[in-house]
């Protein structure tokens, strides 16, 4: 019976994701529209002896985009809204859980990442960025960046009691971490006070696992300690959401 509520109420957040074309398609295509951009843009700068090499930069920042979109764009608006309608106080009413609903909310968003990181990664192989060899690590690292950012999406919408104003905080958050986890402008190319303590965001380890993985990447922090920062900051992140999680508008716990 849990099982069967489980996969019905997971069935119902496709059906809520799929008829918002406002933050679903967005979502869907917006990494592969930047990685356009910034392919074009690499292709054109010069690279110059000792520069960082843009083009490197180019698969981990797509798979960041698609990531943090699924996590934060289309979760936590949506989330947001449903409490608004009062979709998510008829559900309070019922024995399922918060735990549940998150989980079963985010199963379309893991969907949703698999295909795109899929069509990605297969890119990164044919523009000769990633070897077929690491496909699993660079993987399961966005399958883990997904579930941090997921954290992060949950705690947001779970709190929040307006639509907009949840998808403009999660829009915020995601080009925060973009902007300062060293894809966009490599912390090599800062200021050393502004480099180190950018260095130590979650976001940040997050973009260096990805780098670990790339044919000519130049991860800031070892593997281990990205592991354990971003795995860390997903615990805490997830166990935040679950237990703020407000059904009602109304609700102060």
């Amino acid at each position: 019976m849990i099982l069967l509520a489980s996969r019905e109420l997971a069935l119902l957040h496709v059906r809520e994701l799929v008829r918002d074309p406002k933050y679903f398609y967005f979502a869907l295509f917006f990494p592969f529209g930047m990685l356009g951009i910034f392919l074009c843009i690499g292709s054109v700068i010069p690279q110059e002896s000792g520069a960082p090499d843009f083009l490197q930069l180019v698969i981990p920042m797509a798979i960041f985009l698609a990531v943090t979109s699924s996590a934060l764009t289309v979760t936590a608006g949506p989330l947001a809204n449903l409490r608004a309608k009062g979709t998510l106080r008829l559900l309070g009413t019922t024995p399922v859980g918060r735990a549940r609903l998150v989980f079963t909310h985010m199963l379309a968003r893991i969907v949703m990442v698999i295909a795109q990181a899929a069509v990605l990664l297969a890119l990164a192989v044919v523009l000769g960025k990633v070897e077929p060899s690491r496909l699993p690590a660079l993987f399961g690292i966005t399958l883990l960046g997904l579930a941090m950012f997921g954290g992060f999406g949950y705690l947001i919408g779970g709190r929040l009691s307006s639509p907009d104003a949840a998808a403009n905080v999660g829009t915020l958050v995601q080009l925060a971490a973009l902007f300062l986890s060293g894809l966009t402008f490599p912390l090599d190319l800062m200021p050393e006070a502004v480099r180190t303590t950018l260095s130590l965001l979650p976001t940040s380890f997050f973009a260096d696992l990805m780098l670990t993985q790339m044919s000519h990447g130049d991860p800031y922090h070892p593997v281990w300690l990205s592991l354990l920062v971003v795995t860390a900051t997903t615990v805490v992140a997830v166990f935040l959401a679950v237990r703020t999680f407000k059904w009602d508008q109304g609700e102060t716990g």
